[in-house]
C-alpha cells in the first residue's frame, strides 16, 4: 500500500487530516473514513472504502496507492468527482495510474 504524494483530502477530513493518516498507518480504523485509492479492478477507475477494510491482507501487500481521504460516504464521493475532474482537464482522460505516475508517486 502506497500513499499519493498530493493526497487529495475532503473538506471535514482535512480537520483530522494528520490524525486519519496516521491511524491508517498505525492499522487503527477510525469511524466514518474513507480512502479512495487506485482501482484493484482493470475496468475500474477508483475505488471508494471504509478505511477498516484497509486490515484486509489483500490491501496490506497489494500495490494499491491512497490518493484520497475523507470523512464521510458523501465526502468520498466529491473528492473522486474533484479527482476525476482534475485528471480530464490534465490528461483528456481517466487514467488515474498514469495521472499518479506523472505528478508524483
Amino acid at each position: 500500500m502506497r500513499w499519493y504524494n498530493h493526497l487529495y483530502v475532503g473538506k471535514e477530513a482535512s480537520k483530522y487530516r494528520y490524525t486519519i493518516i496516521n491511524a491508517i498507518r498505525k492499522k487503527k480504523p477510525r469511524f466514518g473514513t474513507y480512502v479512495i485509492t487506485t482501482p484493484t479492478e482493470k475496468n475500474g477507475i477508483m475505488d471508494v472504502i471504509h478505511n477498516a477494510v484497509l486490515l484486509q491482507e489483500f490491501y496490506q501487500t497489494s500495490d494499491v496507492m491512497i490518493i484520497g481521504i475523507a470523512q464521510g460516504r458523501s465526502e468520498a464521493y466529491e473528492v473522486v468527482r474533484d479527482i476525476v475532474d482534475e485528471i480530464y482537464k490534465k490528461n483528456g482522460d481517466f487514467d488515474i495510474n498514469a495521472f499518479c505516475n506523472a505528478n508524483g508517486s
